[in-house]
């Protein structure tokens, strides 16, 4: 169905111009390259589900609940296209490119599209539309093309995969937020929406399991994608996604909170504590245990799920209703 993606007619024009980042890079000074590391984790996990949880918990709930929508609707989408389009890293397409070893080991999933350019452009784009300070407007969206450009010049993605991460994230800000703003005049249509989600979420998940096939090419004896890492993939990210709309949902319908009642001190506190535990949290379960020792994939999909639901509902309702945390 895209099979065009990896055609080498196509490709050779985008290969050639990432040796060209290439040898700018390796003759670059060494703190460039750390700052385009730096860069690049913008991108990943972590940061955008932190700068979600803050909206959230601590500035305005509905912005947060756009800006989370957002972060798990790009995940649902962008990890499908990567199991549908099956297009190798660009290392892989010519053996010319080396990636610095340290995203390397990051790296090693599918290529198209890239899902740090659809995360970036969904949540830092998503902010653009509240905030309507127009300097940091345009530092948000240098930001983005920074982070796409980040990942060229690192090495691990092709031009088409940035644009195309881009596009998603993009487009689903034009989506989500009329959605959202249907939902707040109506809190039971988070419900019909939270249902839609998680029938289509499973649905891809079980197609994908039992019906999908991968391609299984080798070099040297050794397989350049396990198919079953690459859903491993799809079960950490769609159960943390999942968790995260699940929590958030359920919140917003059952147990709505403004964080403005609380006093200022209260929600500087209650970001900081948040922020801790959210990062520990990922560090130690994800990061650590789940990613590293690819355990039993229904474990993994329960661990990341929980996360999820802890972030946007258990936390957020212990501060909410606890009175004496808000003062």
């Amino acid at each position: 169905m895209l099979e065009f993606l990896s055609d080498k007619s196509w490709l050779a024009p985008q290969i050639n111009f990432l040796l060209s980042l290439q040898n700018i890079r390796v003759n670059c000074p060494e703190f460039v390259n750390n700052l385009s590391i730096f860069i690049t984790s913008i991108g990943e996990t972590l940061i955008p589900m932190l700068i979600c949880a803050i909206f959230y918990w601590c500035i305005n709930a509905k912005d947060g609940i756009f800006l989370f929508s957002l972060f798990g609707f790009q995940y649902i989408l962008s990890q499908l296209l990567k199991m549908l389009a099956c297009v190798y890293r660009p290392w892989i397409l010519d053996s010319n490119i080396h990636p610095p070893e340290s995203v390397y080991p990051h790296s090693r999933n599918y290529s198209f599209p890239s899902g740090h350019s659809s995360m970036v452009a969904s949540n830092l784009g998503g902010i653009c539309t509240i905030i309507k300070n127009n300097p940091i407007r345009t530092f948000l969206i240098f930001l983005i093309l920074l982070v796409g450009f980040s990942r060229m010049w690192l090495g691990v993605h092709t031009p088409q995969d940035i644009i195309v991460g881009f596009l998603i994230g993009i487009t689903l800000i034009f989506i989500v937020k009329p959605l959202i703003d249907l939902a707040e005049k109506n809190k039971n249509l988070y419900l019909y929406i939270l249902g839609l989600t998680n029938v289509i979420a499973l649905g891809i998940m079980i197609y994908l399991a039992y019906f999908h096939h991968c391609p299984v090419d080798y070099v040297n004896g050794e397989v350049i994608v396990n198919p079953y890492k690459s859903f491993y993939a799809i079960v950490v990210t769609y159960g943390c996604s999942l968790g995260i709309l699940n929590g958030l949902y359920l919140c917003r319908r059952f147990f709505p909170f403004d964080p403005q009642e609380a006093s200022i001190k209260a929600r500087i506190l209650r970001g900081i504590i948040g922020a801790i535990l959210v990062t520990v949290l990922y560090d130690i379960f994800i990061e650590k245990y789940i990613i590293q020792v690819e355990c039993d994939y229904k474990f993994a999909f329960i661990v990341t799920f929980m996360i999820g639901i802890f972030v946007t509902l258990i936390y957020p309702v212990i501060f909410s209703k606890i009175k004496f945390l808000n003062k």
